[in-house]
């Protein structure tokens, strides 16, 4: 697979994530079922469809669907600056989990664990923002699905050899 097809696979996540965010962002304002299961599954197919385009698939891909509804039915918003932090927690963590069913699909080896470290730190940093939010809701939104999202397809080219 060449390079220019690899970077092509990389733009068509990001793809797949933009539309993930606009449902992310529809189902912020209402109608929640948007963001939680329309969403989690665009996610969903789009990392078991470009994982078997890069030949990286494996069970966990799919498997990954059940952290990804439960990172997405955990409200995240608070009045309070220690339930922010609590609530903004729990989403995080959510969202790392289906990091973990991911690196866990790789082997987790040097690299993977590598992408899994700067998830951490993506995870952290989604915290920090959230409870600071220094944008308007509908964009946080996107901007929080787009960072804690994207991420995920790191892991389908991790192993890639070409």
């Amino acid at each position: 697979m060449t390079e220019n097809v690899l970077g092509t696979i990389a733009v068509g996540a990001l793809a797949v994530c933009v539309v993930d965010c606009w449902f992310w962002m529809l189902g912020g304002r209402k109608g929640k079922w948007k963001r939680r299961f329309v969403g989690a599954a665009i996610q969903t197919l789009g990392l078991n469809v470009l994982s078997v385009m890069t030949g990286m698939w494996h069970w966990t891909f799919t498997a990954a669907i059940v952290p990804e509804i439960g990172s997405r039915v955990m409200g995240y918003g608070a009045d309070s600056t220690e339930q922010k932090i609590l609530r903004r927690s729990l989403f995080a963590l959510g969202s790392l989990a289906v990091g973990l069913f991911l690196a866990y699909g790789q082997g987790f080896g040097p690299k993977t664990l590598a992408l899994l470290a700067c998830q951490v730190v993506i995870s952290v940093v989604s915290v920090i923002l959230g409870v600071k939010n220094p944008l308007p809701a509908a964009v946080e939104e996107v901007f929080l699905c787009m960072t804690l999202k994207y991420f995920n397809y790191t892991y389908i080219f991790v192993n890639f050899l070409g």
